[in-house]
């Protein structure tokens, strides 16, 4: 198991910028008693028999000597220890989405980790990717887009003197909806 999940939204992240997404949405949901973690983008997509392949350890469609394609499989087993599902839904030219609904106090779920230390890093070194980041608990449901981010800080592009502000945005936001370790 990984450390935190935060690390497996970031490999599920960059797996949507290998697959050439333009456009990806993160949506976490804390809703009775069970976490929903997505991840949907508009990327290449794949076919039944690369789908079929991506939960293999050490499979990777990267370049020899390039990283070795354990993000997935690692979260699967993740998922499956802590009697959660994983579905997968892809079609080439058509982008995937991953979803995972796990028991959020299950006694072993790895800790949520600092959602917004991982992906605000992301956001602002990918300028060419449109984000939505939407979160739900607690009655509330938050939407963050890179858009509406871009507006509220009253710039025309995300820089690295963004991060402050967005960190807190994204941090104020899972508080709000109860998406916090000990909530």
């Amino acid at each position: 198991m990984v450390e935190d999940l935060s690390m497996h939204i970031a490999d599920l992240l960059e797996n949507s910028f290998r697959a050439g997404a333009k456009h990806v949405e993160l949506r976490l949901s804390l809703l009775r008693g069970t976490l929903r973690l997505e991840v949907d983008d508009d990327g290449s997509g794949m076919d039944g028999d690369l789908l079929r392949k991506a939960a293999d350890p050490f499979f990777t469609t990267k370049r020899h000597g390039k990283r070795i394609g354990l993000g997935l499989p690692l979260f699967l087993q993740t998922v499956e220890e802590l009697g959660g599902t994983l579905e997968v839904s892809t079609r080439p030219g058509g982008g995937t989405r991953v979803r995972a609904e796990i028991p959020w106090h299950h006694p072993d779920r790895p800790p949520l980790g600092d959602l917004a230390e991982t992906v605000v890093p992301i956001i602002l070194t990918s300028p060419g990717v449109e984000f939505r980041i939407v979160l739900e608990g607690n009655g509330e449901r938050i939407e963050l887009d890179t858009e509406r981010l871009k507006e509220e800080l009253g710039i025309s592009c995300l820089t690295p003197e963004a991060m402050g502000p967005l960190m807190r945005m994204v941090r104020e936001a899972m508080d709000r909806v109860g998406l916090k370790e000990g909530a």
